[in-house]
């Protein structure tokens, strides 16, 4: 609902004290159609709104945007309180002090029915003036098409496929370590589309996934996504695939298993990037329309991002990237020695139809089961 429609439903005393806030204080203050006129006078003014945006403290900032690019439709409190305390760094104050101000603001109303009475929500018309003051100062970053660029589309989930189908004609052995032989490896990845190498170092990986550790970044997705949908599973020291992954393998590729991969990569990387909702929705905002160099968006996003053990702020960046590409969301190019993003089709449609959000971070127990494997051969 618009801020019209919340004012509405709002009491008297609160409309009072929304006047009072933002100085508009009238003789008649016991007509609520005049204190709702009153108000819209000023709430819905993009310089107020820019104004109070900008005498924000950093944290007050974070828990703005956290607020507003979080599409879902309303919130509880413990979930407020856990976007206020995701916002403060070293600041002192209360998480629900943030949440106090932006009620006070009219940035955030209670609900109004028994249904409702325990959730707050953001009116639909402020959050979009606040997403388009939080875009205004990067518009002029904006670049046209430039003239190399990578496009993956669907060819994970094409990949996923010629995995199971490889399954389906192949006897394959895991390694102590529950590994793919990488002889068989060096095979499989040859009927990739995007191909990849084993790993050769033995250094530490480990974060992002069940079987990270054992295989590059874009296929440790594709098995671990294979093996959490139960379409093969580990067993006495071989792979063995399931009926529903024989059932997979003549299927048509569509969009939905795409989406569901997509889905599973949020769950995956969360727990390593604890913010990467919001790093995902800053890449929708300014991605798209048109190109955005890479190093502006990195400087938009690394507030966001926190080393994790091995890998740095950059080599998350990097990653978050990549795999997003590999997923068919965005669109990497260059041009004269800059690199750009844009959103392809489907991370546009995807951007909206995904309340990132909401995506939970998987669950312990999957990642475990690496552990438990290994001991097991």
């Amino acid at each position: 609902m618009r801020t019209v429609d919340w004012l509405t439903y709002t009491g008297i005393e609160h409309l009072k004290k929304l006047n009072q806030f933002y100085g508009c204080e009238m003789e008649n203050q016991h007509s609520k159609h005049e204190l709702i006129c009153s108000l819209l006078r000023q709430m819905g003014q993009k310089k107020t709104i820019k104004k109070m945006m900008e005498q924000l403290s950093p944290a007050e900032h974070r828990f703005l945007q956290l607020l507003v690019l979080d599409h879902s439709p309303a919130f509880s409190m413990e979930e407020l309180l856990v976007k206020a305390r995701a916002a403060q760094k070293n600041e002192e104050e209360q998480p629900r002090t943030y949440v106090v101000n932006a009620i006070k603001k009219g940035w955030l109303f209670p609900g109004y029915s028994l249904q409702t009475q325990n959730l707050y929500h953001v009116p639909s018309d402020l959050r979009e003036q606040i997403i388009a003051l939080l875009r205004e100062p990067y518009k002029k970053f904006q670049a046209p098409q430039p003239s190399v660029f990578r496009d993956e589309g669907f060819q994970m989930v094409y990949d996923l496929h010629h995995f199971l189908d490889f399954l389906s004609r192949e006897i394959v052995r895991l390694t102590n370590d529950g590994a793919i032989y990488k002889q068989q490896q060096r095979q499989l990845f040859q009927n990739f589309f995007i191909q990849e190498k084993p790993l050769q170092s033995k250094g530490p990986r480990f974060g992002f996934g069940r079987r990270y550790h054992l295989y590059p970044d874009r296929f440790s997705l594709i098995y671990d996504y294979g093996f959490y949908q139960e379409y093969f599973i580990e067993q006495d020291g071989y792979i063995c695939l399931s009926e529903s992954g024989f059932g997979k393998i003549n299927k048509t590729i569509d969009e939905i298993e795409a989406k569901n991969l997509y889905r599973f990569w949020i769950r995956l990387y969360r727990k390593p990037i604890n913010h990467l909702p919001i790093i995902i929705r800053w890449i929708g905002l300014l991605a798209h329309p048109g190109w955005f160099p890479l190093d502006e968006l990195y400087n938009v996003v690394k507030s966001w991002l926190s080393p994790f053990y091995y890998e740095t702020e950059e080599s998350l960046y990097r990653k978050v990237l990549q795999m997003l590409c590999h997923l068919g969301v965005i669109r990497l190019g260059s041009e004269a020695g800059r690199s750009f993003v844009s959103l392809t089709k489907t991370g546009v449609k995807w951007m909206l139809g995904v309340s990132v959000f909401r995506e939970q971070a998987i669950e312990d127990e999957f990642i475990q089961l690496s552990t438990e494997r290994k001991n097991r051969f």
